[in-house]
């Protein structure tokens, strides 16, 4: 696979939302890619809304094994929503779309029993494809299109990481009987993003051969709340600070590499544990 021969000088941006066309991007056999428009739109803030899981969630599991009950509830952001609009030049067969990548990550939530408490604390030990697709390296379907030299494409990318726990009471599961009956009263940690906007020449199996960077988003969603709620339904306190959070952007690849093969974030990629903490007095 090879990169581009060119990248923008990274003092070159268009204001997030503005319809200035960015400069041409040059492919390597004399491709033209221009971003004619560029909205970056994201909220702060954190919901408190019904779980539901991917629908590939139920690879995560062994031949044989039982899998344990999924959470009721999540703690869930806002979100972001990234729309562009790409204008390709050019006789090659391409892909323009949207490619994302997670970071490792660490977060948690506090269970209570009486005076006793303790954190189911969840990891993704190495950063990973954040996809729902098994063609390409795109981040979804629907967020890459065959580019055309008579038309520009559009192409969107909307995410809303969140954080799961089980309400009015844990459940248990492998590794977390612990917190069996125990009822939830808060979040913390991070989950951390990069995505590109790219073009992609596809090889065998929609393999990439050729990547062009057309611009980068480094972003995360902070997870701090107290969770409410014995048998009703929860609630949640944010802090102002909670949500996500724009690290930076521009145009190219920026300061990361992304992660093009293998599948995208199971729950089986995860690694669960209980964390006691010291007793209320």
């Amino acid at each position: 696979m090879t990169d581009q021969p060119f990248q923008p000088a990274q003092s070159v941006r268009t204001q997030a939302g503005s319809r200035v066309p960015y400069p041409e991007v040059a492919g390597p056999r004399g491709q033209g890619f221009q971003v004619l428009s560029l909205d970056l739109n994201f909220a702060s803030g954190l919901v408190v809304q019904e779980n539901q899981p991917d629908s590939d969630a139920s690879e995560s599991g062994e031949p044989g094994d039982e899998a344990p009950e999924l959470p009721s509830h999540a703690i869930g952001s806002f979100g972001v929503d990234f729309d562009a609009t790409v204008r390709f030049a050019g006789n090659e067969a391409w892909k323009i779309g949207w490619v994302q990548t997670v970071e490792s990550a660490d977060f948690w939530v506090l269970y209570r029993s009486g005076a006793r408490a303790a954190r189911h604390r969840t990891r993704l030990p190495q950063r990973m494809r954040d996809s729902d697709t098994l063609k390409g390296c795109w981040y979804g379907d629907e967020s890459r299109e065959k580019a055309d030299p008579n038309n520009p494409v559009n192409i969107r990318l909307m995410d809303d990481p969140v954080v799961p726990f089980h309400h009015p009471s844990h459940t248990g599961g492998p590794g977390l009987e612990a917190l069996v009956g125990w009822a939830p009263a808060g979040c913390g940690g991070e989950k951390e993003f990069w995505t590109w906007l790219v073009a992609v020449r596809e090889g065998a199996n929609h393999q990439p051969v050729d990547v062009v960077y057309l611009h980068h988003i480094h972003w995360k969603v902070v997870f701090d709340c107290v969770i409410h709620g014995d048998a009703g339904t929860p609630t949640a306190t944010v802090p102002a600070a909670s949500g996500v959070v724009l690290l930076g952007e521009g145009v190219g690849q920026g300061g990361a590499t992304p992660v093009l093969g293998g599948s995208g974030v199971l729950p089986r990629d995860e690694v669960n544990q209980v964390e006691h903490l010291p007793d209320r007095e």
